[in-house]
């Protein structure tokens, strides 16, 4: 069956060139249908790096001025619709989807996709287009149809589904959570080039600003060479003569010196908040502040723009951090400043010439206000902010040397297994990107949590870098108004909670020979009594997942090792220097991964032990306490048959009961 198609391409207004798109704030046209490039920043307020414009350059010819006819009539019919203007994200998709819609078709005809026959012809053409291609093109597809068929262009509704099923896709992986390992000296030495520049801030902003004063001056030499190796090779010789006092520092106008340090910097900011790169680079110097939160616990957080699930138009969000992000933001402006200088002069100057508008002007003060701006002001047309940060990200990381050892390997393919096998040991990671660090955020703080016997301690400063608050903190932040938290990060670090879970079940059901604790005895016997009667105790980890999501099966994460099946448990089994209870937890449980955990617990018990135990007697009860939770250790150690030296000191100045 045809469906006969109620619209003809010549049913689309034949729109005047002189059509108005867009407007600047103050009303007046900015852009018409035809231009080659839309512009939005008088309409719409964009968030620091976001397009503000939509170019139809690289579109051929035959069908750019049917795709911008149809945007136009799509833009006024949803404008009538909705009571609000289209904003530059959706144009940037509706377009994308065009283009391929176009391309398959080989026609701006929209109407002929009513026609079955045309329909299934082009199916074909534009499931080729969409092969290895991700879910987001093929929603631009469907999405651009959709609004083709509600505004009356097309009588084809179709489903992501109706797509879907022809189409390989390209196999998505998630981002990388980084083994502790290798996080731990990555952000190690981030902050220690943090901590090292953080005195030299002005300095390296005076010696950066003269030589480029001197280069400026090199070009104007017209009596010498104005080829670009002469210039520079002259330059170079100057710069060398500039005195400074900055450890480990070259004078360099290529902007790998200030590339490397504002790398650094952006890497600590994500680190220890998990923000995105985009809202990143909407930090400034004043993006720091600390927020009163009871007596002795203020509480740092960093105050940017996001515009993740708002079409691209920023409002204003928050996210907890520590101190040491305070010292990065200052360190990335303050060593930028001279160049922050000269690009307000340049934006000053295009607005007297008339080549930049007022709206194109505010939207420039705002990038150029970020911490982390282009350091090529020879390359800067409209766009202010640092790019190629991903690049940078794995380039910073090539040049650690930071390898990867078995354990790390063993961590990598356990939390990320998508991508098991990508990480050797003795090999690097396959790639580092601010969203890799976001997600081992999330991860970090889900497996390990800062200030926890098992945190690894970052310096700053001489102090340990103590984040334990880290969840009590978010919880009065978020109580607080005119705060908007970053909810999907929250969700992230739910998410990993999860995963976190479905790890350990898969540990104590499928993976340990040995079970300990009296919850571990119990599922032991369980096991043991199913084998028995011919049933299978092997549960994969989709089964394990949807007991852990519908919270049938839940565990905490004991520091001292071990885990407790109780997760509304008040007791405190994973305190580890005082006794175990008279009556042991029945909810503990220990594996045989677990178990090896307490063994180095109780060797380190054993020597705080001996330390102490010098014949003082006002100890002994201390020491009462530590020998009676080694010899309960020994007991668990035992039953996963690790080897152990067995623990038998007696305590020295205890009066024997008979003595008295």
């Amino acid at each position: 069956m045809k469906i006969n198609a109620k619209v003809k391409l010549r049913d689309i207004p034949e729109f005047s060139a002189d059509t108005i798109i867009t407007t600047r704030s103050d009303g007046l046209p900015r852009s018409r249908i035809y231009d080659e490039t839309w512009i939005y920043s008088g309409q719409e307020a964009r968030a620091v790096g976001q397009p503000f414009k939509v170019s139809f350059k690289n579109i051929d010819l035959a069908y750019r001025e049917g795709i911008q006819r149809a945007l136009g009539v799509i833009s006024d019919r949803y404008e009538v619709k909705h009571h609000q203007k289209t904003t530059c994200s959706q144009i940037q998709r509706w377009k994308n989807g065009l283009i391929k819609i176009a391309t398959a078709l080989n026609s701006c005809n929209w109407a002929s996709l009513s026609d079955d026959n045309v329909f299934s012809s082009f199916t074909k053409q534009v499931v080729k287009g969409l092969n290895k291609k991700s879910e987001t093109t093929i929603d631009e597809v469907v999405t651009a149809i959709k609004k083709l068929h509600e505004y009356g262009l097309c009588m084809r509704l179709i489903n992501r589904n109706s797509l879907r099923k022809f189409v390989e896709l390209r196999p998505t992986k998630q981002h990388i959570a980084i083994p502790i390992g290798m996080y731990q000296p990555i952000l190690a030495s981030a902050i220690q080039l943090v901590e090292l520049y953080q005195p030299f801030i002005h300095e390296i902003d005076r010696v950066m600003k003269e030589a480029r004063l001197i280069r400026e001056g090199e070009k104007n030499r017209k009596e010498l060479s104005q080829k670009p190796g002469s210039i520079s090779q002259r330059t170079l010789i100057k710069t060398k003569q500039i005195l400074h006092d900055i450890p480990d520092f070259k004078i360099l106008l290529d902007g790998t010196v200030l590339n490397r340090i504002l790398t650094n910097c952006s890497i600590v900011a994500i680190a220890f908040s998990g923000m995105r790169l985009g809202e990143m680079l909407s930090m400034s110097i004043n993006s720091y502040k600390t927020v009163i939160s009871g007596k002795d616990n203020d509480i740092s957080v960093i105050k940017g723009e996001t515009s993740k699930g708002n079409d691209g138009v920023p409002r204003v969000a928050t996210w907890q951090t520590h101190p040491v992000v305070k010292d990065a933001l200052e360190l990335a402006y303050g060593i930028t400043e001279h160049l922050r200088n000269e690009y307000v002069s340049k934006v000053e100057q295009m607005v007297i010439a008339g080549e930049l508008s007022n709206d194109d002007y505010q939207h420039a003060l705002r990038e150029i206000n970020s911490a982390f701006i282009s350091t090529l002001p020879d390359k800067i047309d409209t766009r202010f902010i640092i790019s190629g940060m991903e690049r940078r990200f794995n380039d910073s990381f090539a040049e650690s040397g930071i390898v990867a050892s078995q354990n790390d390997v063993e961590e990598f393919n356990r939390l990320n297994p998508t991508r098991e096998g990508e990480l050797k040991v003795g090999g690097k990671l396959p790639k580092l990107t601010p969203h890799d660090l976001r997600r081992t955020f999330a991860v970090f703080f889900k497996r390990y949590g800062f200030g926890s016997s098992a945190t690894i301690k970052f310096q700053y400063k001489h102090q340990n870098i103590n984040m334990s608050n880290y969840y009590a903190n978010n919880a009065q932040l978020q109580a607080m108004e005119d705060i908007l938290m970053d909810t999907e990060l929250l969700e992230l670090m739910e998410e990993e909670g999860i995963r976190m879970g479905v790890d350990i079940f898969d540990e104590i059901y499928n993976e340990s020979e040995n079970l300990s604790g009296a919850g571990g005895e119990r599922i032991a016997q369980d096991k043991f009594e199913k084998l028995e009667n011919g049933h299978l105790v092997y549960m994969n980890r989709d089964e394990i997942e949807r007991l852990v999501r519908n919270g049938t099966l839940s565990v905490v994460k004991l520091p001292t090792g071990g885990y407790c099946l109780n997760a509304s448990c008040s007791r405190v089994c994973g305190i580890g220097e005082f006794p175990g209870e008279i009556k042991p937890c029945d909810h503990q449980l220990v594996t045989d991964k677990e178990a090896k955990k307490v063994l180095r617990q109780n060797k380190r018990l054993i020597s705080s032990f001996r330390e102490l135990n010098t014949g003082d007697t006002m100890m002994n009860s201390i020491l009462i306490g530590m020998k009676h939770k080694i010899k309960r250790n020994e007991i668990t150690i035992k039953k996963h048959d690790l080897n152990f030296e067995e623990f038998n000191d007696a305590i020295k100045g205890v009066i024997a009961t008979s003595e008295v």
